[in-house]
């Protein structure tokens, strides 16, 4: 059929004859090609009208395949067969590790297991379970489940409304009954023909047909017996070698060049679900770090401030970020932590550890002018910071830049989508900058942390290597210097750990 279709085009192209001329021409070499054809009996091309034959080899398909079409229509099943096919291609130690990846599996694991362990466990049993399906295996599953597909759409097209068109009193399933059929015009079929050829064509006889009739009678799938399905594809490769049906819609159509392309199923199905359990199994771990993260933040703003909520700006809160991510856009990814900030350098920074370092750096001795200097620069960039964090939450008031285009933008997006881009573009720039500030931050309090400690050392020391007058100093403390430098110290400490979450890009 193929090499007849590109005599006709070359026949067209290189004809000198008018192009109408050479339709004709071609159309009357179609019509002699249908006439010898050995089922030239499905078209009667004088009236060009579909013959009775036609509908009986449709009918002997669909009488076939009817017992089938039921479950074949029903959604949970088909979606279930995917697994069930990778499944049958599973030796015992791949079984053995999506069970032990199963999520009830990995819950009741959890109960039993330290966290850390657990991840290493899965992270082991994720790969193992990628190792067990070789090349080999996966194209034997991929090409079983792309038979079972090309069977599903095949047994999904309608029959009956094309064999209604030969007779209309035909009703549904009723096999009782002997149809009688009569011819049909051609241009009332070149649809559902032309439908027919595209699933049709996804058909071919393979030994790995084996394997899809093993999977459904383990289903219990009501299908038709691997020997009656054997003859109905010899049939349709019979039929579709003739060429007949592409030839008779080409003469219905006046199109001697028409031809179908057909609908191949061709999904790596093995792939998909090893990647869908791949991202399970990470999602699982990353819940899990999530939660250890999330408890390890909460035990050292607790040591902080007494409590982990901590909200001290107006607008760059998570709680404000909620709208963003409800609409699968950017949020505030550094939220908490720039407000954590805000509290530490407002409610601590700027009064103990002030009080503290006009202490230290105005009435102490030091021994070193650029150790006090470090330390000095070190403080004030962080109470410097304070300003510009301020400055970051009123962009995104009502009155602030990004927060009059993030509402304008939000109003809009839901129709306009070229809006999601410039909503995360402005987004993503305030993270970014908040992430600036933790990190800037976390450096110069690392100083600051620094020289406490050293401080803290040298307190001990006799003699004393940094500070000189450390007993006037303790004169005009109003608590013991030594332990308010070394609380000081810890508390820093502390702070400058829980920065480490929230200065990394989430």
């Amino acid at each position: 059929m193929a090499e007849d279709l590109l005599d006709k085009v070359f026949s067209f192209i290189s004809g000198d004859n008018e192009p109408a001329s050479d339709n004709k021409i071609l159309l009357r070499q179609v019509l002699r090609e249908i006439n010898q054809n050995k089922y030239a009996k499905f078209y009667r091309a004088k009236s060009e009208e579909y013959e009775p034959a036609l509908a009986q080899f449709f009918y002997d398909i669909y009488k076939t395949i009817y017992p089938v079409r039921a479950f074949m229509q029903d959604p949970e099943k088909l979606a279930r067969l995917r697994y069930i096919v990778i499944e049958a291609f599973m030796d015992k130690t791949t079984k053995e590790a999506v069970r032990r990846l199963a999520p009830e599996a990995i819950e009741a694991r959890a109960k039993t297991t330290a966290p850390r362990e657990l991840i290493v466990q899965l992270k082991e049993e994720l790969t193992t379970l990628s190792d067990t399906f070789d090349v080999n295996r996966i194209k034997t599953a991929n090409r079983c489940y792309n038979l079972i597909l090309a069977f599903v759409q095949f047994v999904e097209f309608d029959f009956f409304i094309l064999l209604r068109k030969f007779d209309l009193n035909l009703t549904p399933g009723n096999f009782s009954v002997p149809p009688k059929f009569t011819t049909v015009q051609g241009e009332f079929l070149v649809q559902d023909l032309e439908n027919f050829q595209k699933i049709s064509h996804a058909l071919e006889p393979s030994p790995d047909w084996k394997n899809v009739f093993t999977i459904f009678t383990a289903c219990q799938i009501p299908a038709v017996s691997l020997d009656q399905w054997n003859i109905l594809i010899q049939n349709l490769k019979d039929v579709k070698n003739s060429g007949i049906i592409d030839l008779t819609l080409q003469y219905v159509t006046k199109n001697p060049l028409w031809m179908v392309k057909p609908l191949i199923p061709n999904e790596p199905a093995v792939d998909v679900w090893l990647a869908a359990k791949r991202n399970e199994v990470q999602d699982y771990i990353a819940k899990i770090v999530n939660a250890q993260r999330n408890a390890q933040i909460e035990v050292l703003a607790t040591n902080i401030f007494g409590t982990s909520d901590i909200t001290r700006l107006r607008y760059y809160t998570d709680k404000n970020g909620e709208i963003y991510r409800k609409k699968n856009l950017e949020t505030f990814t550094h939220a908490a932590g720039l407000n954590y900030l805000l509290a530490f350098i407002t409610e601590y920074i700027d009064k103990e550890i002030q009080e503290l370092c006009d202490i230290i750096l105005i009435r102490g001795q030091w021994t070193s002018n650029p150790a006090s200097r470090e330390m000095s620069d070190g403080f004030h960039k962080v109470t410097e910071l304070t300003e510009h964090i301020l400055d970051l939450d009123n962009t995104l008031s009502e009155k602030g830049d990004n927060g009059a285009r993030l509402r304008g933008a939000l109003l809009r997006v839901d129709r306009d989508k070229s809006q999601i881009r410039y909503i995360n573009s402005i987004i993503g720039n305030i993270n970014e900058e908040a992430q600036e500030l933790i990190t800037s931050a976390a450096q110069a309090l690392i100083i600051v942390g620094k020289h406490l400690k050293n401080l803290t050392d040298d307190f001990q020391k006799s003699p004393h290597e940094l500070i000189m007058n450390w007993k006037e100093l303790g004169y005009v403390s109003r608590t013991p210097i030594g332990q308010r430098i070394a609380d000081a110290y810890k508390k820093i400490n502390y702070f400058i750990q829980l920065m480490q979450f929230f200065s990394a890009s989430p």
